[in-house]
């Protein structure tokens, strides 16, 4: 039977990248996927692209005999993450799994990246990935823990997140991404005990949708991985009955494949972190 038979999972942002990537692999898995975006079908982000909604991340699951349902929800928005968590409730009475993965960082409308000086960053661009990163996790994690892990006593809660680089990149990136990891990492010391776990997890550079829109393949071949990847790392903490023992860490997902023996599509084990120590073997 597939590890995670009869789990309900949550998936933020799984309209495309690694989030429909995340649901497809635990619904694989056998779990029940709930997945949330605010692209759908109805109300696409992208009219052009209409196959980047939650939609037909929902549409994939069952075209490839996985269970789930989609729901519409801007998890900046405390309203719509507690609706989203007493309807889970309602019809599902648990949450095994919650996957934060939403991200709308780069999402300033009229505001372009960077600047010639670091003083010429635009002022909205930390503000919006904080919004869309950290807070939006904080949100979902504290409400799905008030509504639902808190009382059961159970739950894991994984966290899509990146290494802050030595020597440091964007500035803005930098600072969203060290609040996530901070968060993954005092809300692991703070559950500890509880029988809920909190990983996060960097992947790679990407093959999404969207790298794939805004980058050649000569740029992307001998240094990409599949969102794949990163997903069956999600998918094999998830059923580590013993998660719990890397609770509060940013793991690399080179280093979770290695322990987990997961692989990336074509069975390659990319390590583009290799840099970045203190990896689940540490554990």
């Amino acid at each position: 039977m597939p590890a995670l038979t009869g789990k309900i999972a949550l998936v933020t942002g799984a309209s495309r990248g690694l989030g429909r990537a995340a649901a497809l692999e635990l619904a694989a898995a056998g779990a029940f996927v709930i997945g949330t975006a605010r692209s759908t079908r109805a109300q696409p982000s992208r009219p052009d692209r209409p196959d980047l909604t939650v939609d037909a991340t929902l549409d994939a699951i069952h075209a490839a005999g996985g269970t789930g349902e989609a729901v519409r929800c801007d998890h900046t928005n405390p309203a719509q993450v507690e609706a989203l968590m007493t309807g889970i409730r309602a019809r599902h009475g648990r949450l095994d799994i919650l996957v934060n993965n939403a991200w709308g960082g780069h999402d300033v409308p009229g505001v372009p990246g960077g600047g010639a000086e670091v003083w010429d960053e635009p002022l909205a661009q930390l503000r919006s990935m904080l919004l869309a990163g950290a807070y939006s996790d904080y949100v979902t994690s504290l409400l799905a823990l008030r509504h639902l892990m808190g009382p059961a006593g159970q739950g894991v809660i994984l966290t899509t997140t990146y290494h802050t680089d030595e020597p440091p990149g964007w500035l803005p990136y930098e600072v969203s991404k060290a609040a996530k990891n901070r968060l993954t990492y005092v809300l692991g010391e703070k559950l500890r005990g509880t029988g809920i776990a909190c990983v996060a997890v960097s992947p790679g550079w990407m093959r999404t949708e969207l790298m794939l829109e805004h980058h050649t393949p000569e740029e992307l071949a001998g240094q990409t991985e599949t969102p794949h990847y990163a997903a069956r790392a999600l998918v094999a903490l998830a059923a580590d009955p013993d998660v719990a023992r890397h609770t509060g860490r940013v793991l690399d997902v080179g280093d979770v494949a290695r322990l987990y023996g997961v692989t990336d599509i074509d069975g390659s084990q990319p390590q583009w972190h290799a840099e970045h120590r203190g990896g689940p073997q540490d554990a």
